[in-house]
């Protein structure tokens, strides 16, 4: 499982720089140093539809306005989601403690068949209750994860009928214009979070 996650996180990564090669070969020069990779000229997104754990449609206006991180996963996820989304927890402390708000975090499940709308909101909920949990119809998820260069695959269904999904841990920052500005891959530590993300905040984007 942890393979196949390191491997799907490496080609999002590897086909989201692809796309802006040209920029990445031009430095920002006021680029702090961060654990991540920043986009020299920050990606838009495009319109989506997909539904929060509240039952509220979460669209791009959702993430206009405020600084978002998204994470990619599934509730029964027996490895890598719980884990990341303590780390994120933890993060979201240390930013506290040190009177730099946290981002929104959204958590967007890949595997809308099990993680219904009151699944998610228990889960997301036991990490933090400022969490939020969404997911959306496979053709509105694929939709969204495509803009993103997000990529996930169902394994083979056992004799119970249970399935891991594999997916990528990277988390992906999203400005108040709704624009990708940068990606941290895995493994993830809250320090580091809590110390990248306000200094990326900083920054002028295009």
């Amino acid at each position: 499982m942890r393979s196949h996650t390191l491997l799907i996180g490496a080609v999002a990564a590897a086909a989201l720089a692809l796309g802006a090669v040209a920029s990445l070969l031009i430095a920002r020069p006021e680029a702090p140093e961060i654990d991540g990779l920043l986009w020299p000229q920050s990606k838009a997104l495009t319109a989506f539809a997909l539904e929060d754990h509240h039952g509220k449609a979460f669209t791009l206006d959702r993430l206009r306005g405020r600084w978002t991180l998204l994470f990619f996963g599934y509730t029964h996820c027996p490895d890598v989601c719980p884990v990341t989304l303590s780390v994120l927890r933890n993060a979201a402390a240390l930013m506290a403690d040190a009177d730099a708000e946290p981002p929104q975090v959204v958590f967007v499940s890949v595997d809308p068949k099990r993680d219904t709308i009151e699944h998610l909101a228990a889960y997301v909920s036991h990490f933090n209750p400022r969490f939020l949990g969404v997911t959306g119809s496979d053709v509105n998820l694929k939709a969204f994860v495509r803009q993103l260069g997000v990529l996930y695959l169902l394994t083979d269904a056992d004799a119970k009928g249970d399935y891991l999904v594999d997916h990528t841990a990277a988390l992906f920052l999203i400005d108040p214009r709704g624009h990708l500005v940068a990606l941290f891959q895995a493994p993830h530590a809250a320090d580091r979070l809590a110390r990248d993300i306000p200094r990326i905040r900083e920054l002028e984007w295009n």
